[in-house]
């Protein structure tokens, strides 16, 4: 369960993501009404066992059953608002009725992650590469967007308008018509080895050790980045900011 919201007095519109469909909104009528059979399995990030019925505009909730409500999430406001987080990053990120299943294997694992609390952030970062890279926006971190020359191993300023970086003979080209943000040697590093192994279209398990520092700039880096290409402002941030 991506999200919901009031749909009419007593229904809920629930966006579903699946492995077969994708994105599916449906309407759960009565949802909002005491004792009703959806109640607790229409709650945020919960994985479910649906049925689905055809309507004319809308499809409609049938049946509804948990497999799994991710109760230590739903327990702990950091993990909560992470969780919250990732399934509004694919509700703005993948099309609805386009089956994605790397997206959902990835939200499923990283949601997995999250309840066991196994590498919280370098699971959540590499949840956001994934998406970003099926979303078909992954940066260029290996040249100079503006002249294609190899980048120098050093810290550098990273455009989201134009989705990559300036080598030093180029720095100025951008300065005054976009907004950067720095990115350190240690995470530019990183995010190349990800480019590669994107490029590559070789499988890759994500257990590289990252240090506190760089998982900050990594996070600084996504956060901006994300919040452009998604072309508005995420209402899950500010509960992840507050409670972080």
């Amino acid at each position: 369960i991506l999200n919901h919201r009031d749909f009419g007095e007593t229904d809920l519109l629930v966006t579903l993501f699946t492995k077969s469909f994708g994105k599916v909104p449906v309407v759960a009528r009565r949802a909002k009404m005491p004792n009703s059979k959806f109640s607790s399995g229409v709650q945020l990030l919960n994985k479910v066992k649906v049925s689905i019925g055809r309507g004319r505009n809308l499809d409609h909730l049938n049946e509804c059953e948990i497999i799994d409500s991710f109760q230590i999430i739903k327990s702990n406001l950091t993990l909560l608002s992470k969780g919250l987080f990732s399934s509004e990053l694919v509700v703005n990120f993948i099309q609805d009725r386009t089956p994605n299943i790397q997206i959902f294997n990835a939200l499923e694992q990283n949601l997995n992650n999250l309840e066991t609390q196994k590498n919280i952030d370098q699971s959540m970062i590499w949840f956001q590469l994934q998406l970003i890279n099926v979303s078909g926006v992954f940066p260029e971190f290996m040249v100079c967007i503006n002249c294609n020359e190899n980048l120098k191993r050093k810290d550098h300023v990273f455009y989201s308008e134009i989705g990559g970086i300036n080598c030093d003979n180029c720095i100025n080209v951008n300065a005054d018509l976009y907004h950067g943000v720095t990115i350190l040697e240690d995470s530019l590093g990183f995010l190349r080895h990800i480019q590669r192994v994107i490029r590559s279209s070789k499988p890759y398990f994500f257990d590289k050790y990252l240090d506190d520092n760089t998982l900050n700039d990594l996070n600084k880096f996504l956060r901006i980045y994300l919040t452009y290409t998604a072309e508005r402002q995420m209402k899950s941030i500010k509960f992840l900011d507050l409670v972080n």
